[in-house]
């Protein structure tokens, strides 16, 4: 090591490090690489660069520091051999050695490369790497990562990224849980996913989650979550090197502060791609009978190229029918009022008992939303092969019936009614027609002549025709309303008495509603404003207070 004599003090440890000594980084590379070792081309090129640039760094001249790659490749090919074990040499030692610095893409034919006795921002990074924990730093960045990848999936009402169960909510919006990286998920190693899912199902903090049917699940992949882990700790590292630059807090020459805000976008850029190929698993509980003692919970692999996250998430939601966004109403007769709800000793069951169930229960079909159920149902009711519908039953008799009518609103006291029952009732229940009146035959009279036998007029007189019965012109009823029941009650008046008049096209129907209301203490500020506001919105003839 003469030449180190002609340097200032410091270039023993570079050489010793990154360019000839016995653990230098070269030697453990041409163990490692026979191709490089057969021709001890990591040491080659390390000493070029050595030679052709260690005295312009020891120097105090300010100008283009370091050796382009050709110049390297010129101090180190020999006759016979090919320049791209050398090339890919020189690619190596970028990254690795401690002392070697690069005044941009290593790639690059015009980048420059030197030595110098200061360590390199690579090795720096490399330093700060080691100081963020996977518990707190790097989670945090990958929950904001994962975050603003999952953002606006149609799919779901809302994602929930590492959130416990206590802060999801138990109601009836269809979520999207993002499970913590450590419960991740592989083929050989499901455990622990599946014990935090079921975690999930069973708890809602301190108490017991109900609607069940409403969480879908994504899980980090095992083998791609330590690369994930990897990315975020470059880009944590490269990040606060700038911001330390930037605040004096580290003293670095535009070479080098470049190279950091090159390396510091660079793996921002990486960080979503890391992401989309480690969180790649969308897990589904579902349970095929009411009788099976646990659910089962299928994992289904997203595609991690193309599309977006969310629309890959849709098209497999779409694909298995994990969440269902249109359905036929022959499904919610056949497979969910047929098998589960409709018995013979009960033929009709109420429509948000029903709706309550898929909220809940793992072996029922999971609905995008309500409107996906009222949809459903108003186009069932529409024809007479599914099911008949009512808004409650008294003795025996159901209020409001319809069959074949789709005009149904889905509340609380809608009914859905077993087709053939509802047939059934429909017939039972149909207004008799009047007889026919039986023919007239004509009249015989007494013959004298023949004492009391009977003989026909000859010249009869005609019977005189029975004059038409006058044809009544106009109705009117009136009816007295429970206001408790006025709903269901006017809408079987409705059904009953206004659409058969208004079916008569001889027919000028008139309807008024007269609303009296008496009290005891008087009407309250709030009561009356409200029903002033209302009749007038609804354009009502006379709303009077006295």
């Amino acid at each position: 090591n003469e030449l180190t004599y002609y340097l200032p003090p410091g270039w023993d440890a570079v050489v010793e490090k990154d360019i000839d000594g016995e653990r230098a980084e070269t030697s453990e590379l041409e163990a490692k690489e026979p191709r490089f070792g057969a021709i001890h081309a990591a040491k080659r090129v390390a000493r070029t660069l050595f030679l052709g640039s260690a005295p312009s760094s020891a120097s105090y001249k300010q100008g283009n520091k370091g050796i382009d790659r050709g110049r390297v490749l010129l101090g180190c090919l020999q006759p016979g051999q090919t320049a791209s074990t050398y090339g890919d040499a020189l690619n190596r030692l970028a990254d690795r050695l401690h002392y070697l610095n690069a005044s941009g893409d290593k790639s690059d034919d015009t980048t420059r490369f030197w030595f110098d006795t200061r360590a390199n921002l690579r090795r720096e990074m490399e330093d700060r790497k080691a100081r963020f924990k996977d518990e707190t730093d790097v989670r945090g960045r990958m929950g904001e990562v994962v975050k603003k990848m999952t953002a606006n999936i149609s799919c779901v009402d809302g994602t929930h990224v590492f959130t416990p169960h206590a802060d999801v909510p138990d109601d009836g919006a269809l979520r999207l849980v993002i499970l913590a990286p450590e419960k991740f998920y592989s083929k050989q190693e499901s455990k622990f996913a599946f014990e935090e899912i079921e975690t999930f199902l069973k708890q809602n903090g301190t108490k017991p989650r109900y609607r069940q049917n409403r969480l879908l699940f994504l899980a980090a992949d095992y083998g791609a979550l330590s690369r994930l882990r990897d990315c975020i700790r470059v880009a944590l590292a490269w990040r606060s090197i700038v911001d330390d630059v930037k605040n004096g807090r580290l003293n670095i020459d535009q070479i080098q502060m470049k190279q950091a805000e090159k390396e510091a976008s660079t793996a921002e850029d990486v960080l979503p791609r890391a992401a989309r190929e480690c969180f790649k698993w969308l897990l589904c509980p579902m349970m095929l009978s009411p009788t099976d003692p646990k659910p089962e919970i299928e994992a289904f692999p997203l595609n991690t190229a193309g599309s977006t996250c969310g629309a890959e998430i849709e098209r497999v939601c779409q694909e298995n029918e994990l969440v269902i966004h249109t359905w036929s109403p022959v499904h919610l007769r056949d497979t969910v009022l047929r098998k589960l709800y409709w018995k013979p000793e009960r033929n009709a069951v109420r429509a948000l008992d029903v709706w309550e169930d898929m909220l809940k229960y793992l072996y029922l079909p999971r609905l995008r939303s309500r409107t996906t159920y009222e949809k459903t149902i108003a186009t069932g009711s529409g024809s007479r092969d599914f099911f008949g519908t009512a808004n409650g039953e008294h003795e025996g008799k159901f209020d409001g019936f319809r069959l074949g009518d789709s005009h149904v609103q889905l509340d609380d006291t809608l009914l859905l009614i077993e087709p053939a029952a509802a047939v059934a009732y429909e017939v039972a229940h149909q207004t008799p027609l009047p007889a026919p009146a039986p023919p007239s035959s004509s009249p015989a009279v007494p013959d004298p002549s023949y004492g009391s036998s009977l003989r026909e007029e000859p010249n009869p007189q005609p019977i005189p025709a029975k004059p038409e019965a006058r044809k009544t012109k106009y109705f009117s009823g009136a009816a007295d309303v429970n206001a408790a029941m006025a709903k269901m009650k006017l809408a079987e008046l409705a059904d009953e008495i206004i659409r058969i008049l208004a079916n008569d096209p001889t027919a000028t129907v008139q309807v008024s509603l007269e609303i009296h209301a008496e009290f005891q203490d008087g009407a309250t500020d709030a009561t009356r404003r409200a029903v002033s506001e209302n009749a007038k919105q609804l354009q009502m003839k006379r709303a009077e207070w006295t």
